[in-house]
């Protein structure tokens, strides 16, 4: 396998589970929208904090590496990597101006007694969350195809 090959298979891989993630994600919160005030910011707060230490790092290389594919690939296969990281880029916009400030302040809530709109900041985060999977998922299907052109 070519170092070229590897660059694009790797990023492949990275998106799919970055996608993977997100498309998870979504499910995961969209199901505990059953949970009391209580229970789900118990769950956004343990979540997020794992997210937000290993998140960053392996968003950010993601992108880069889909950066890479696209110097290094030619015809189509250039412009669906560079489209691929120019999704995750906007996703990772909509997370870093949207998201991490509702995350900041959810981890604030007390648990035992979230506010009064618990339900309104849950419903806009998961709005922004299919945004972000979406352009995500996008990302990733660009990605497959531009594997498969040579």
């Amino acid at each position: 396998m070519s170092w070229r090959t590897f660059v694009n298979v790797l990023s492949v891989v990275l998106v799919g589970l970055l996608a993977g993630l997100m498309l998870g994600t979504g499910m995961d919160q969209y199901t505990h929208r059953l949970l009391s005030a209580s229970g789900w910011t118990m769950e956004h707060q343990v979540m997020d904090a794992l997210f937000r230490r290993v998140l960053p790092t392996f968003w950010n290389f993601t992108v880069l590496m889909l950066v890479v594919s696209a110097i290094v690939s030619r015809g189509a296969a250039r412009w669906l990597f560079g489209v691929s990281a120019v999704l995750l880029t906007v996703s990772l916009g909509v997370t870093i101006s949207i998201e991490v400030p509702m995350n900041r302040e959810i981890a604030q809530w007390d648990a035992a007694a979230p506010p009064a709109n618990w339900m309104a900041v849950r419903d806009h985060w998961l709005s922004f969350h299919l945004v972000r999977t979406v352009s995500g998922m996008i990302a990733f299907v660009c990605s497959v195809v531009g594997l498969t052109r040579r």
